[in-house]
């Protein structure tokens, strides 16, 4: 009688052996790999708000012809050339242009940054009620303001008109009694509530000044905007009679 044999082969052998038989090695197939994950990008889109200019008329309602003089800001968008067609050139900076009774001049901005002073009947300077207009800056707010911190030589006054109201600067009728007018530095008033250091001769003090301090008076000297760059207001400036004595 033949014995047969049986041999177990050890840790090497993956499968098992059969007497007489061969080894059956069971192969694994490779795994594909697994795509990585796809992260979608989401693009945040600023939404731009379209900020609208604020337009500007000088007008003059009183029974006579004025003369308009107008000085701009070294930094403004425009200056005298820009308004040659009917405002004469003094200089880069300066020009005027007449205005008869009843008549108005629509400024022509064209969106642009206007930096100017107004006067009438007198250049900017010493002796003269100025309007002081910043506006259409697109990297600040509107200013606005009359100003007697060089003098006093008419009445001037200013509105301001948007789709909540109209906004009134003076007139300005004298050179005293404005220290409860909106909008308004009284007379040699620098700082708004004293005379600090006053241009043209006006003397130091406080009598005439708005009450308060240089960053909050009682009545605001001066206007500011709600929104960069303009916001669609409509500006007249304008002179009036002088009251009857």
């Amino acid at each position: 009688m033949r014995l047969k044999t049986c041999l177990t082969v050890g840790a090497l052998t993956l499968g098992l052996l059969a007497c007489g038989g061969q080894s059956k090695v069971k192969k694994e197939r490779a795994k594909k790999p697994k795509k990585a994950p796809v992260t979608k990008v989401t693009k945040t889109v600023k939404k731009t708000t379209t900020v609208k200019p604020t337009t500007m008329i000088v007008t003059n309602p009183t029974g006579k012809d004025v003369t308009v003089y107008v000085s701009f800001g070294a930094n403004s968008k425009l200056n005298a050339s820009s308004w040659k067609s009917f405002c004469k050139v003094a200089s880069p900076l300066n020009c005027s242009f007449p205005l008869g009774s009843t008549k108005s001049q629509t400024l022509p901005l064209g969106g642009k940054y206007l930096n100017a002073t107004f006067a009438f009947n007198a250049p900017v300077g010493c002796g003269a009620t100025k309007a002081e207009v910043n506006i259409n800056n697109p990297a600040w707010f509107d200013i606005l303001d009359i100003s007697l911190v060089d003098g006093f030589n008419v009445p001037v006054g200013m509105e301001r008109k948007d789709d909540k109201g109209v906004l009134r600067f003076g007139p300005v009728l004298s050179a005293k009694n404005n220290e409860k007018v909106y909008g308004v530095y009284p007379y040699g008033c620098d700082i708004c509530v004293s005379r600090k250091s006053p241009p043209c001769g006006i003397p130091t003090g406080t009598d005439g000044c708005k009450k308060g301090t240089q960053y909050k008076p009682e009545v605001p000297c001066q206007y500011q905007g709600p929104v960069k760059g303009g916001g669609g207001a409509a500006i007249t400036l304008y002179t009036v009679d002088p009251p009857r004595k």
